[in-house]
């Protein structure tokens, strides 16, 4: 039997939470049964997907933007050269131009959704109306959307945008690790973490806020904050307001996150909009209590009271709370750390998910009008 030829499709090559998902794809995927081609356009991607012990044809292609129609015509001259038996887009950018240079070839497209949730907002009402037109126009196109969460789905659906049937729940798996993170072994010297591109709808604002209570009850407490972004400017400039330099740290993005955090006691993701929350689950893994706000797939991922505590988006004050309560009792921060170590093996392992895409992969290109 021949092998399946994928073409992986991505529109930026930075290593935020859709970028690690496919290099955990195409680093797992059975060789035996696949064929994987990538297109990325230059950056770390690139360079992470390069140094992979299994060696990937890839192509760079620059994607200045979601109307780059010369990126258009070079991903279509490359889909006819290669001939791929699916093409995967990842993402918004490659969303609109993977499936436009796609068009007419009859290759069947799926296209996985990590970034819109009904939380996800654009103030500009005429820009959000023509994503929308955009992405209806699109899934015309589209065989399979794969949805990193409910949350997804119900917002394509909501909005639209595809049908339920075209539509897979296929949530982000992680691998099994032997790394446990430190988790309160002072009772008065905490490290607090969270990870994430920063920008307006992570949230990191509300968290330094956050962070000017706690410090009033435990002026030990530290926070280090992973990532870099647009947003960091700003966000200093939080930092320098509420007089807090000495206790929060900006350390940029890390290649090892699970092992980074095994220094911490406790993970904060103040997200005003999370498709899943794939730092979460890395946080979890390690067996760090989690606390984060209960917005678009996060709920899915952790269970309020069980495996961390979920408050609500862009309320400084009932985050601050939330810290300083799990600060005063980490017996209750560490139970919560194991259940959440537990739920991660249970819900989001990587085998599961692979074999699961595995089998799109198959029924796509069996029958192009494949439903769930």
């Amino acid at each position: 039997m021949s092998k399946i030829s994928i073409l992986e499709i991505i529109g930026d090559s930075s290593l935020a939470g859709a970028h690690r998902h496919l290099l955990s794809i195409i680093e797992n995927l059975d060789l035996d049964k696949f064929k994987i081609h990538v297109i990325t356009p230059p950056g770390p991607l690139a360079g992470e997907i390069k140094d992979l012990k299994r060696k990937i044809d890839t192509d760079i292609i620059a994607m200045r933007s979601r109307s780059d129609f010369l990126a258009i015509r070079k991903i279509r001259q490359h889909i006819k050269h290669i001939k791929p038996d699916v093409i995967h887009v990842h993402g918004t950018r490659a969303g609109a131009l993977g499936r436009l240079a796609a068009i007419g070839l009859n290759i069947p497209v799926i296209y996985t959704e990590h970034l819109w949730t009904k939380h996800y907002t654009i103030n500009n009402v005429f820009i959000r109306w023509c994503h929308m037109v955009g992405y209806w126009f699109l899934d015309l196109f589209t065989n399979v959307n794969i949805a990193v969460s409910h949350a997804v789905k119900e917002f394509l659906i909501d909005n639209n945008i595809s049908r339920t049937e075209k539509i897979k729940v296929i949530y982000n798996g992680i691998a099994d690790t032997n790394l446990k993170a430190k988790v309160f072994q002072s009772d008065k010297e905490f490290v607090i973490a969270s990870v994430g591109t920063l920008n307006r709808i992570k949230g990191m604002q509300y968290l330094i806020r956050a962070m000017d209570r706690v410090h009033q009850e435990f002026p030990e407490a530290k926070l280090e904050i992973i990532g870099d972004g647009p947003f960091k400017n700003k966000l200093v400039k939080e930092v320098e307001k509420y007089k807090l330099k000495k206790i929060v740290k900006f350390v940029g993005f890390t290649n090892e996150v699970e092992k980074y955090l095994t220094k911490f006691d406790l993970y904060i993701q103040p997200s005003l909009s999370e498709s899943f929350g794939l730092a979460i689950v890395q946080a979890m893994n390690i067996g760090l209590p989690v606390i984060a706000t209960n917005t678009g797939g996060i709920p899915e991922v952790v269970t309020d009271g069980k495996s961390g505590v979920l408050v609500k988006p862009a309320d400084s004050k009932e985050l601050a709370t939330a810290i300083i309560e799990l600060l005063r009792n980490p017996k209750r921060g560490k139970i919560m750390g194991e259940m959440g170590r537990q739920d991660v093996r249970i819900k989001f392992n990587l085998e599961d998910m692979i074999d699961e895409l595995e089998s799109v992969y198959e029924e796509v290109v069996k029958n192009p009008a494949f439903a769930e």
